[in-house]
């Protein structure tokens, strides 16, 4: 009877397995492709915030570390048009759909604003960490490489959505 039983049992796990759905690998646009990316930046940025407001730091202190780290990779050497452009670049890309206008430019400074920086944040905190937060630590970054580059950083929101960036050269 306990041959019968096992007997039966495997035929019946062997039917289940062999029943299951195929599973075959995601075929994604280039849109889709964007946007996964963009969730995971900003999901890995706001969870390291995150931790590090648990342990007592400041949105704007953890952007200052992540500054100092990725300082290494910029050689003031290259001057303030590379950090401008490498700046412009990289802000640009926080949104697949982000809009980016100039608002005004010299030889040594330029402002620039972006539409839909906050748009993970339409729905509220994320991870208890709030829209200011990831500014301020995107603030502690920037200013950290801009200081670097020999150069300074302000930023500020307006009551309509846009986030404005001022790279200066000192």
């Amino acid at each position: 009877m306990k041959l019968l039983t096992l007997i039966i049992a495997l035929v019946l796990a062997g039917n289940v397995l062999l029943s299951q759905e195929k599973f075959v690998a995601p075929e994604l646009t280039d849109e889709q492709k964007c946007e996964v990316l963009y969730s995971h930046v900003v999901a890995y940025a706001v969870s390291g915030i995150s931790f590090a407001k648990s342990q007592g730091l400041s949105p704007e202190e953890y952007g200052r570390y992540i500054g100092k780290k990725f300082s290494a990779y910029w050689n003031p050497e290259d001057g303030f048009p590379v950090l401008v452009t490498r700046m412009m670049y990289i802000l640009a890309g926080l949104h697949p759909d982000n809009q980016m206008q100039i608002v005004k430019q010299s030889g040594k400074s330029i402002t620039f604003q972006l539409m839909n920086v906050d748009l993970s944040f339409k729905q509220g905190p994320m991870f208890d960490v709030t829209y200011q937060d990831f500014l301020n630590c995107s603030y502690g970054i920037i200013e950290v490489i801009a200081h670097h580059m020999n150069a300074t950083f302000s930023q500020s929101t307006t009551a309509d959505g846009w986030y404005i960036a001022t790279l200066s050269q000192k």
